[in-house]
């Protein structure tokens, strides 16, 4: 399915065939290396990205986690990376400004919601898929009100249940009221069929759609649903047609306490997101390689409406098709780090896992 994207994204760039080869040898697949020497990163006009904020200090409530933001993160969401809620909070805490060579990637992630705060005008709009507990939301709003406070509507895309439930913990408990935003339980997709989605694991963000929804995984699913005879059939389809739910469990990240069940969700496009807006100001995606489904057939729609993009990329390349498609389409690279790499800076070195690609449109950044 990826592989098919990529192909008809990279045919977009390429000149039509010759006329004069009446059988064409076939194409090998593009190289993808080089591709992060061959984009220089510069990073030096964003070294006072956080000119203004200074570090929170004051008291942690007992079980609770904070930033430099003052954003407090219940630490029942981090469980599952080895925190104990019993040792976290209680007491007074001094933090400390984030910086690129301390804490890598996710300086990128929160110099991007500097900026968006920064260029808003009026009224401020994010959207934010794949958003599991809020984390992107809520930090982009403290940052909004460090920076440059105003109205502002939050969309957050969330399949998963328990995240949902979460996600508005985490915005009551950093003074936005879940109820005057649109939080929406649904599977972000390029259309609106109906997907199978691993529900559960909440916190881990390691849902993957494409994963659980290719043809192999289908295929899976309908051998293991029918291995046990006639009447284990009948049960699963009652189940399936009944609760939406295959009843097919596993873990989602090996070696961790992380049961999910294959259920079946409905979807939403980035039409329907966008819809209501005239303008976004911020849009955020974390999506487990999704992203190469959900933003191409959009392009056009996101040129018109929104006013800068941060992705997290599953995948070089996904990372380096994503970042043609919006270079291509006249967007501005402002970050492009591909994943699973080492990268040198200017303001320091860092690795990443997931990639980074953050654009701005041109026409709506000079509004």
């Amino acid at each position: 399915m990826i592989a098919g994207i990529l192909e008809r994204l990279r045919r977009k760039t390429l000149p039509p065939p010759s006329p004069a080869k009446a059988q064409p040898e076939p194409e090998a697949p593009p190289s993808w290396a080089g591709r992060q020497q061959g984009f220089v990163n510069d990073l030096r006009p964003y070294a006072h990205v956080f000119d203004g904020i200074t570090p929170w200090s004051g008291y942690v409530p007992q079980g609770f986690q904070v930033d430099f933001l003052g954003c407090l993160v219940d630490a029942e969401f981090r469980t599952m990376w080895g925190i104990d809620p019993k040792t976290r909070g209680g007491g007074p805490a001094q933090t400390r400004m984030m910086s690129l060579a301390e804490d890598g990637d996710a300086w990128l992630e929160v110099a991007s919601w500097a900026m968006a705060a920064r260029e808003a005008r009026d009224h401020f709009v994010m959207i934010t898929l794949g958003a599991c507990y809020g984390a992107q939301a809520v930090g982009t709003y403290r940052m909004l009100q460090h920076l440059n406070p105003m109205p502002c509507k939050f969309v957050a895309v969330e399949p998963v249940p328990e995240n949902v439930a979460w996600l508005k913990r985490h915005f009551r408990d950093n003074g936005l009221d879940p109820d005057d935003h649109w939080i929406v339980p649904l599977a972000i997709r390029e259309d609106l069929e109906p997907a199978f989605f691993p529900v559960g694991a909440p916190g881990t963000g390691a849902q993957n759609l494409i994963a659980s929804n290719n043809r192999g995984a289908r295929a899976s699913y309908a051998a293991a649903l029918t291995e046990g005879g006639p009447e284990a059939a009948k049960a699963a389809l009652q189940n399936l047609l009944l609760n939406n739910t295959t009843g097919i469990a596993r873990d989602l990240v090996p070696g961790m306490d992380s049961k999910i069940e294959i259920r079946l969700v409905s979807a939403i496009t980035l039409r329907e997101l966008l819809g209501p807006f005239d303008r976004v100001d911020f849009l955020e995606a974390d999506i487990q390689q999704s992203e190469i489904e959900v933003f191409p057939p959009y392009i056009d729609l996101l040129r018109r409406k929104v006013r800068r993009i941060q992705i997290g990329t599953h995948g070089q390349d996904v990372h380096w098709a994503l970042h043609d498609l919006f270079a291509g389409n006249g967007w501005e690279i402002v970050f492009s780090f591909e994943p699973n790499a080492h990268h040198d800076t200017a303001l320091g070195s860092f690795a990443t896992n997931d990639g980074v690609l953050t654009v701005i449109n041109p026409d709506l950044a000079r509004e």
